[in-house]
């Protein structure tokens, strides 16, 4: 049950960091959070060992990433749907797609 909570709770720090890092010094900010994306889930494939817990993880990526890609109370968004914003969507959810669909 721990191990659940800090798989999802890694996956949210990984979404953290590639949401804040996508749109900062373009385009090396989108590259970054698209490695760190990928670094961050082979990581937890590492230390988590289960497909459970990597598939946990990317569902704490999704619903940060998510969810900074949506209107907050005060219209503002934190993922734009710009060039930048789209890739790291895209990009992201193909690097967790295969990631989970990796075998170890």
């Amino acid at each position: 049950m721990l191990s659940a909570f800090g798989a999802l709770f890694f996956g949210a720090v990984i979404s953290f960091i590639g949401v804040v890092l996508h749109n900062s010094i373009q385009p090396f900010g989108l590259l970054l959070a698209l490695l760190t994306t990928y670094i961050g889930f082979t990581f937890a494939t590492q230390l988590f060992g289960s497909h459970k817990f990597k598939v946990i993880t990317v569902i704490g990526w999704l619903l940060i990433t998510l969810r900074a890609g949506t209107y907050g109370l005060s219209q503002e968004i934190l993922i734009i749907s710009n060039l930048y914003g789209n890739l790291f969507l895209l990009g992201g959810i193909s690097i967790a797609a295969f990631t989970v669909l990796k075998k170890n």
